[in-house]
């Protein structure tokens, strides 16, 4: 059904107003509101919560339930926090003050791959601290083109585009149907940006996470036979209020065998065991509250 403008005002109101708000408030307050709104939802969503009880437990990540739970809703508070630190970094994290925010841990290897403006590079990340805030910072070196979901309120899509421009980062939607638009920046030396972690629910296939299986985006594995251009899995991991630290792997290289089907199964579940390990290290930063294994 199609969405009427009086929807979408009515969503989009109360949104620019919360935006205005969080704006005129110091960062503090902010990201104490965020933490409010994770816990509150923590509370009134009571299907989210079993769900990331649940999964917590179901990975392997807790010893019991309570240990789960504790896990689970620190999550929640987490995620609250993500609007708030990625509605401030577009103007208190720039290139000219990232040192003050922001802990880079990243391998020489990649480091020169981030800096050679003809690499292209794969670069898989998945739902763990603010996801939203690597893209930011890792375009500081390099044309970041993301592949996300645009939001279906117009008015909410134009008042964010404007208010955060993304001067070097360019955004593809989910449901483009052009070919080429995943494989020209790998060819123009730039960064595809790829959230692998999710349901995949379409052109993905079942490959191990946490030991359970689950269907996953072989986007990465496909493009990488395809291109030759190197993986790096990377997240940026939160230390402190507006502070944190940018992970990045080893870049990641694969040799076919001959059997596409094989390899491909073979690289997605190597990616997957890279955003487990990372996961293991910070489990409260996760989104647990997602449907990964249906």
């Amino acid at each position: 059904m199609a969405r009427s403008r009086f929807v979408d005002l009515l969503e989009y109101l109360p949104l620019r107003l919360a935006v205005g708000i969080a704006d005129a408030l110091p960062i503090t307050l902010s990201l104490a509101g965020g933490r409010m709104l994770g816990r509150l939802s923590w509370y009134l969503l009571p299907v989210r919560r079993r769900l990331a009880t649940e999964n917590v437990f179901n990975a392997g990540i807790a010893a019991d339930r309570k240990e789960a739970a504790r896990i689970a809703k620190a999550s929640f508070l987490s995620f609250g926090m993500l609007a708030a630190e990625s509605l401030a970094a577009s103007r208190l994290i720039t290139p000219e003050t990232l040192d003050a925010h922001v802990e880079l841990e990243i391998p020489e290897a990649s480091r020169r791959l981030f800096e050679d403006p003809d690499a292209g590079i794969i670069l898989a990340s998945s739902h763990l601290g603010n996801w939203e805030l690597s893209g930011h910072i890792i375009s500081f070196t390099k044309k970041l083109v993301a592949v996300a979901r645009r939001m279906n309120n117009p008015y909410a899509q134009a008042f964010m585009l404007k208010r955060n421009p993304r001067r070097n980062i360019e955004i593809v939607s989910k449901r483009s149907n052009e070919r080429m638009a995943l494989l020209r920046p790998l060819r123009n030396g730039q960064l595809l940006g790829l959230i692998s972690d999710q349901h995949a629910t379409s052109h993905g296939i079942m490959a191990d996470f946490f030991g359970r299986p689950a269907k996953t985006v072989s986007s990465p594995a496909r493009l990488h036979l395809l291109t030759k251009c190197p993986i790096i899995c990377g997240n940026c991991i939160r230390t402190g209020p507006m502070q944190f630290k940018m992970i990045a792997t080893e870049p990641l290289v694969y040799s076919a065998t001959g059997d596409r089907d094989a390899d491909i199964l073979r690289i997605t579940t190597d990616l997957n065991r890279q955003i487990e390990m990372l996961i293991r290290q910070y489990p409260e930063q996760y989104l647990w509250a997602h449907r990964r294994w249906r």
